[in-house]
């Protein structure tokens, strides 16, 4: 008999990248599994932002329904696992938890960078871990990404270290397009939004410090907060281009044909933009991170992000080096090759099962 297994999929309907796309990934894997009946808990006011083609086999349940009502409606016996389904499980997958009541809960933890730095969530850090440790004390489970978010969930938050589950993500979501370069001089790439947590102004500082001349920098993302002089710089900064709307096929195709992926981010619970140039055989620089350091093992070349003098030795000697380019092609699509949606999914049907049988058993 098929489980009943209700997902938070509202970030994949309202998010691109992120925990968007790792929703929406997770999803499509799951719904491959036969023993699990999914249904998909899409109840937002939010106007959808993505069209995706939902996962084969899923139901997903979407009425115009305003956040704020989810408590009283939860109190009127109507939860969120009622909403979808009448779950066994339901999966809490962002940072916003839709009370459950019938149902057995876990949650994802994606990272902490809220514990780290304030200005890293942009805003209401203390309400946003404060609902996070509440919502980890409540699941049977507690899902990471990777050990270094599973070390700081640990350590934030009075959990037994049996609770917390380490699953990583997959990133063979990507393929190359196989279309001409968008561009015709050389370039190399930062993808992620415009905010304090990816480092931007490092990395402009840094890149203004290259020797001309230099390959193009082309920075790929929307405008985050607090982001008024990042944005200021990127417009002003000669041998800078900042595309902030383009497709995920486009995103793709300039990540495929760069000289390297440059991510000199403080803080990453996974740091997808690496692992996925890695499959296209694009080389990175990346900020030398527990998560980034755990993820992309000796397949990247690490800076230290709080030093611009470091990000720019390092990708200066990666645009010198063509030997070291191509050998960080190669060992990342090796590394790249151990991160699959269906390892990942299989892990997390697996913990649903678990997870139900102990509510169960209680």
């Amino acid at each position: 008999m098929s489980m009943r297994v209700g997902i938070d999929y509202r970030p994949a309907l309202l998010q691109s990248a992120g925990i968007g796309r790792c929703v929406r990934e997770l999803c499509r894997a799951l719904a491959e599994i036969h023993s699990l009946d999914l249904h998909l808990f899409g109840h937002s006011f939010a106007r959808a932002r993505r069209r995706d083609p939902l996962p084969v086999g899923s139901q997903l349940h979407r009425l115009p329904i305003p956040g704020r009502s989810l408590p009283f409606l939860a109190r009127c016996g109507l939860d969120a696992g009622g909403l979808a389904g009448r779950a066994e499980v339901f999966h809490w997958t962002d940072y916003i938890h839709p009370p459950v009541a019938g149902a057995a809960t876990v949650l994802t933890i994606h990272d902490l960078a809220m514990a780290t730095d304030p200005i890293f969530h942009g805003g209401a850090t203390e309400l946003m871990l404060a609902r996070c440790r509440v919502a980890a004390e409540r699941s049977a489970r507690v899902i990471c990404p990777t050990q270094a978010t599973a070390d700081q969930v640990f350590a934030e938050f009075d959990l037994p270290r049996n609770k917390i589950e380490v699953i990583p993500f997959g990133c063979d979501h990507v393929t190359a397009t196989g279309a001409r370069r968008p561009i015709a001089e050389d370039y190399i790439v930062m993808v992620g939004t415009v905010e304090p947590r990816k480092n931007h102004r490092n990395l402009l500082l840094a890149y203004e410090g290259l020797p001309t001349p230099r390959p193009r920098l082309l920075v790929l993302g929307r405008r985050g907060w607090q982001s008024d002089d990042v944005v200021a710089a990127l417009t002003d900064t000669d041998g800078v281009t900042w595309i902030d709307d383009l497709s995920d096929q486009q995103l793709v195709r300039y990540v495929e044909h760069a000289l390297a992926l440059v991510y000199p981010s403080f803080l990453e619970g996974f740091g997808f933009p690496p692992l996925e140039a890695m499959v296209l055989g694009t080389p990175v620089l990346a900020g030398d991170t527990p998560a980034l350091r755990e993820v992309l093992g000796e397949a990247a070349q690490f800076c230290d992000p709080h030093d611009v003098d470091s990000i720019q030795r390092e990708l200066g000697e990666l645009l010198r080096n063509a030997e070291l380019r191509d050998e960080l092609r190669k060992r990342g699509l090796r590394q790249a090759a151990g991160y699959s949606w269906r390892s990942c999914a299989e892990r997390h049907a697996d913990l649903y099962r678990r997870s139900s049988q102990a509510v169960t058993a209680r």
